[in-house]
């Protein structure tokens, strides 16, 4: 679940469906006809976790000079992050955490080029979406995993840090999947084409990804759909139509500011804030910042949000 909502414009190649012939083939594009971005300018927006990522823009000019595929990129990402988990739960020193540090940024950098690769070379198809998000996963769940041993061996108590762990995890999930859902329907209103799907169960897939569809059903599909049925009584409470896609909804997944703030709420955000819980010495920090800090935030978002629509502020960005 790459956190770049930059929002990026759709690349003029058609998405496969299915995993390409030429999977290993270098990839062959005109700067002047892609782009790695999700959405044409003027529907981009800010988004705030690229702040601490400032400079993947050159990385991933760096990678297309090298014709580096995306999927080469999102195994980077997962091999970087595991071997972060790994270092958090076996440093013993200052240096061991900074170490981490670094590799924890090494994954959320790499996960913020691996998707605007594949838009640039028009190389993306859904065995890369799945394993990008499962990877992701699989990456902050050993995190939390690695953030909650140390707190054990730091001398808490097993069922304080278990439930920090479990919470952890639980705000973490959901908080992105806030972000994506909201992320995706704005993809939408602009005419965007992406490999992720508003309902992947409405897609027919075979082979290797749909095991994987299945695991990320599994995995993310009742976080999705929770989203949707609590956006749905968000907008209801507004005075708007449940059904996302009616027209009387477009303003409410139109709103810029909103979609700003959204932007904090995804993995990028949750790397930057273990990498400061790792320069400080405490990587069970991690665990309650984002239990307690960003599920704040994130309600203080919604409560803007209802404020904004009831109070018939919202100004149309269409």
């Amino acid at each position: 679940m790459s956190q770049i909502g930059h929002d990026f414009s759709p690349t003029r190649r058609s998405y496969s469906q299915t995993i390409p012939l030429t999977l290993l083939a270098p990839p062959s594009v005109s700067p002047e006809t892609d782009s790695p971005h999700k959405l044409p300018p003027e529907r981009r927006y800010f988004n705030i976790s690229v702040l601490w990522i400032f400079y993947y823009d050159w990385l991933i000019l760096a990678l297309y000079r090298l014709r580096v595929r995306h999927e080469v990129v999102t195994v980077a990402s997962i091999g970087s992050g595991l071997a972060a988990a790994y270092t958090i739960v076996h440093a013993r020193t200052m240096s061991g955490f900074l170490l981490a540090a670094l590799l924890v940024h090494a994954k959320d950098l790499f996960d913020a080029c691996d998707g605007a690769l594949a838009r640039l070379t028009g190389t993306g198809h859904r065995l890369g979406r799945f394993m990008d998000t499962i990877g992701d996963g699989v990456v902050f769940t050993a995190w939390i995993a690695a953030g909650a041993y140390r707190g054990v061996a730091a001398g808490m108590s097993l069922p304080v840090t278990l439930s920090f762990g479990v919470a952890a995890w639980l705000s973490l999930f959901l908080q992105c999947s806030y972000f994506n859902y909201h992320q995706l329907h704005y993809v939408r209103r602009s005419g965007a084409s992406l490999t992720s799907r508003l309902n992947e169960r409405a897609e027919i897939d075979s082979g290797i990804v749909a095991v994987l569809a299945r695991i990320y059903d599994l995995w993310f599909g009742w976080q999705d759909r929770m989203i949707a049925r609590f956006d749905g009584w968000q907008r209801q409470r507004s005075g708007l139509p449940r059904d996302p896609l009616h027209p009387a909804n477009d303003a409410w997944f139109d709103h810029r500011n909103l979609m700003v703030a959204n932007s904090a709420l995804c993995f990028g955000t949750h790397a930057f804030v273990l990498i400061v819980c790792l320069v400080a010495g405490s990587p069970f920090g991690f665990l309650p910042v984002v239990v307690v800090g960003m599920n704040l935030y994130w309600f203080t978002i919604i409560l803007m949000r209802l404020f904004t629509f009831r109070r018939g502020l919202v100004v149309s960005v269409a």
